[in-house]
């Protein structure tokens, strides 16, 4: 009850301008020449996967579906209601990010109308979310630095799930906490020490020697980074914070697929 109380007061914060009525969603410059259409709610499931009104399903896949901890087990549950809440009896915009999946899910963005905040910011901002590694239907440039500015605040004020030790901020030299997320997706902030190379892959080190955390970049991926200006010199000696899923082996590490899984710092808010 305590949880679930928390999220109905951020989500009204988050929402206390009150829509302008009769106004569409104001699409964001980022999203300017994306097609976008009209959209009516169904339900949501704890995945936070949307059925519409005309059938179709679909996802958000610049975030993380809600985990539960030990602090709050019913997590999804609440928050699957506290976006029905939002999104019910209400007309969206919809803005799809690619085609169906295997699944038959759209990965989409929506919008409330009448508010400039996508969905997703909206989540993010009240702490209920965290945005996820970003994939092929993801969203970069100026939407996915809204969306961790959103998320930014809210870790900041430790709201929602940044008030949980189980998604707090992980150093890279804190190895019980980086074997207690492994198969997550969690948030670690280091400085690189130094790079190792094979044939494989790229090893971005936080530590001296053998057995630290690192990072590893498949080298087909390589140019993919170097277009976003991660070339190997720019990322040495640099702190940063990314995220993306904890794998343990013989040292813990977190494969990256894609630039936006890295944060430099000095963009923290």
């Amino acid at each position: 009850m305590k949880m679930r109380c928390f999220i109905l007061v951020a989500l009204a914060l988050c929402l206390a301008v009150p829509p302008r009525a009769g106004r569409a969603a104001e699409v964001p410059a980022c999203d300017a020449a994306a097609p976008h259409e009209k959209a009516l709610f169904a339900s949501v499931d704890e995945r936070l996967e949307i059925i519409l009104a005309d059938g179709r399903r679909v996802y958000f896949p610049t975030l993380e579906p809600p985990r539960a901890t030990a602090i709050e087990p019913e997590r999804p549950k609440h928050v699957a209601e506290e976006l029905t809440s939002l999104l019910e009896g209400k007309s969206l915009d919809l803005i799809a990010l690619g085609v169906r999946d295997r699944w038959g899910r759209i990965p989409a963005r929506l919008f409330v109308e009448g508010e400039a905040e996508s969905v997703e910011e909206i989540l993010a901002v009240s702490g209920l979310v965290m945005a996820s590694g970003a994939s092929a239907n993801g969203e970069s440039g100026a939407c996915r630095k809204a969306l961790l500015a959103a998320e930014a605040a809210a870790r900041g004020d430790r709201l929602g799930i940044w008030a949980d030790p189980e998604f707090a901020v992980i150093s890279p030299g804190d190895g019980a906490n980086l074997a207690a997320r492994a198969g997550i997706v969690t948030l670690v902030e280091g400085r690189i020490a130094s790079i190792g190379h094979t044939a494989p892959r790229l090893y971005l080190n936080f530590g001296a020697g053998s057995g630290g955390f690192s990072l590893t970049i498949a080298r087909r991926l390589l140019p993919l980074f170097d277009r976003a200006g991660l070339a190997e010199k720019n990322l040495l000696h640099q702190s940063i914070r990314v995220r993306g899923v904890v794998e343990i082996g013989a040292a813990p590490q977190i494969e990256l697929f894609h630039p936006d899984q890295i944060e430099f710092m000095e963009d923290r808010r």
